[in-house]
């Protein structure tokens, strides 16, 4: 069951970057690496589960040098999803005799929250406090996964929450150390931050491996990574 997943992601990955990779430093970003950062599964029998968290930068990896988008055009893209966080799920069991049995967005929005490095709690917005172009790409996405992934598509759901604190400080910001989770009733999928994808990889000085950019140690030998 974990196959079907993986490769419904793959069908996501290439609608919604055209299977490009795109680089928005002098560094090109691996979006697939990218990807496979935001997304977590459930490892539990029984259950095919994914939530995606859609990071800002990952808008920006997947259009920045589209040539038919100007710096202007990809900004006024950003807009419409810079106040939020972004998180797709999809929940379903799977029964005895290989049955999926989806829950419904109803289901999913009653059961899911964001959990902040201090333990803030944040639901999902409701639809009068989202925008009407975040809310319209979104629903724009939602038959065309449907028409590449059948019932995946059909029971991914898409859920808005706020991107920054009370404070005034982000929620979920991938280029920043950090952590915030997302749970799905009593399940929890946690995402430490910085994003490995998001930064230059380092070399150890010592064993002279490469290794994540969000690493402080090299995994190999312990040396600390500048």
């Amino acid at each position: 069951m974990k196959k079907v997943i993986c490769s419904g992601l793959v069908v996501i990955t290439l609608l919604l970057s055209a299977g490009i990779n795109f680089g928005f430093t002098e560094d090109q970003i691996d979006i697939n690496a990218l990807i496979q950062e935001t997304q977590k599964r459930s490892d539990k029998p029984g259950e095919m589960t994914f939530v995606w968290w859609i990071p800002e930068e990952y808008w920006q990896v997947s259009f920045s040098q589209n040539p038919n988008m100007s710096a202007t055009q990809i900004e006024e893209f950003l807009k419409v999803f810079r106040p939020y966080t972004i998180i797709a799920v999809v929940d379903g069991t799977v029964g005895t005799y290989g049955n999926i049995t989806y829950k419904t967005e109803t289901d999913i929005r009653s059961n899911i929250q964001i959990v902040d490095s201090q333990g803030n709690i944040y639901l999902p917005l409701s639809d009068t406090d989202v925008n009407a172009d975040t809310k319209s790409f979104l629903a724009m996405m939602k038959p065309a996964l449907a028409n590449a992934l059948g019932p995946i598509g059909q029971n991914m759901y898409f859920f808005v929450f706020p991107a920054q604190n009370k404070d005034g400080l982000g929620i979920a910001d991938a280029k920043k150390e950090g952590a915030f989770s997302v749970k799905l009733g009593e399940r929890e999928f946690r995402w430490k931050l910085p994003l490995g994808s998001l930064l230059p990889p380092k070399i150890c000085p010592t064993c002279h491996e490469k290794v994540s950019g969000s690493y402080k140690f090299c995994p190999w030998d312990g040396t600390k990574l500048e």
